[in-house]
C-alpha cells in the first residue's frame, strides 16, 4: 500500500511519495524506510503503487526502453511521443510476460491479472527540439496517460486528488510543486493506515538535466512552514465564509490590502 504524488510544473516535475511497504513473509511485514522513486539517467524519476517486485520489473524495463530508444538515435534526447511508445511497448512486453504467458503456463486464468502496479514517471522529454518536464501515468496494460496537471497512485489516491485539486493551478512552479506534494502526502499519511514512513521527494529539472531528491531536512522543514499557514486558513478564513461573515469581495479586499 503506498501513495504516489506527480505534480508537472511550468518549469519541472515534482515526484513525492511516503516510504511504507508491506511484504508477504508467510505473514504480513510492514517497513517504514523503503525507497519507491527510481532515478533513471539523471532524466526521470518514476515511482509505483503495487507489489515490489513487479514495480521493480516494469521500472527495469522502462529503463531499458529508454536507453535503448535513445541510443538508436545517436544519443539524442527522446521527443514526448517517443517517450511515450517506449515505455508502452516495455510495460505491455511484462504484462504479456507476467500475465498472458504465464496465466498460460500455469493453465490458471485468473493469473491473468497476477501482474497489476500503477507507476508514474516525471521526466524529460523534447518539444520542437527544446527540452520539457513530462509527467505519465503508467497502467500495468502498458497504457501511457500523458498527464498535464497532476497524477495520483496507490491505496491513498483518493484522498490525495482530493486535496490538490484544492492546491494545484495553472503555470505552477516547481517551488510551490514541492510545498503541495509534501503536504498531500504527508496529510494523506495522517488517513490512510496503509500509508506512512519518511516522505520522499524527487524533482525533474529540463533546464539543468537533472533530478534533484530533496532530503528529509528539507522537506520537514518544507512542511513546517505550509502546514501551520493552511491550518490557519482552515479554521479562521474557511467558517466565516462558509457562516456567510466573508464574502467574495470582502475576501479580494483583504487580500489586496495584504498585497499593498
Amino acid at each position: 500500500m503506498t501513495i504516489i504524488v506527480g505534480i508537472k510544473c511550468t518549469d519541472g516535475v515534482v515526484i513525492a511519495s511516503d516510504s511504507q511497504q508491506e511484504f508477504g513473509r508467510g505473514v504480513a511485514v510492514k517497513r517504514l524506510n523503503t525507497g519507491k522513486i527510481y532515478i533513471y539517467n539523471n532524466q526521470f524519476a518514476i515511482a509505483g503503487a503495487g507489489t515490489l517486485a513487479h514495480i521493480e520489473k516494469a521500472v527495469g524495463a522502462i529503463k531499458f526502453a529508454l536507453g535503448a530508444a535513445k541510443k538508436r538515435k545517436g544519443g539524442v534526447e527522446l521527443s514526448e511521443n517517443e517517450c511515450t511508445d517506449a515505455i508502452e511497448k516495455s510495460v505491455t512486453a511484462v504484462y504479456k510476460e507476467y500475465n498472458i504467458d504465464r496465466a498460460k503456463f500455469l493453465g490458471e486464468p485468473r493469473e491473468k491479472n497476477f501482474f497489476t502496479p500503477i507507476l508514474i514517471c516525471g521526466g524529460l522529454g523534447t518539444i520542437d527540439g527544446k527540452s520539457t518536464p513530462c509527467l505519465f501515468i503508467v497502467h500495468s496494460e502498458g497504457i501511457v496517460e500523458n498527464v498535464f496537471d497532476y497524477a495520483t497512485a496507490g491505496s491513498g489516491a483518493a484522498y490525495a486528488e482530493l486535496i490538490l485539486k484544492d492546491l494545484c493551478f495553472q503555470n505552477m512552479m516547481v517551488k510551490e510543486g514541492i510545498a503541495a506534494a509534501v503536504y498531500t502526502i504527508e496529510e494523506v499519511k495522517n488517513i490512510d493506515p496503509n500509508c506512512g514512513g519518511d516522505t520522499r521527494v524527487s524533482v525533474v529539472w529540463p533546464d539543468k538535466k537533472s533530478v534533484q531528491e530533496l532530503d528529509t531536512a528539507q522537506i520537514i522543514g518544507l512542511f513546517n512552514k505550509v502546514k501551520p499557514v493552511l491550518d490557519m486558513i482552515r479554521k479562521n478564513i474557511v467558517p466565516k465564509i462558509l457562516g456567510g461573515e466573508l464574502n467574495e469581495e470582502e475576501l479580494r479586499k483583504i487580500l489586496e490590502r495584504r498585497q499593498s
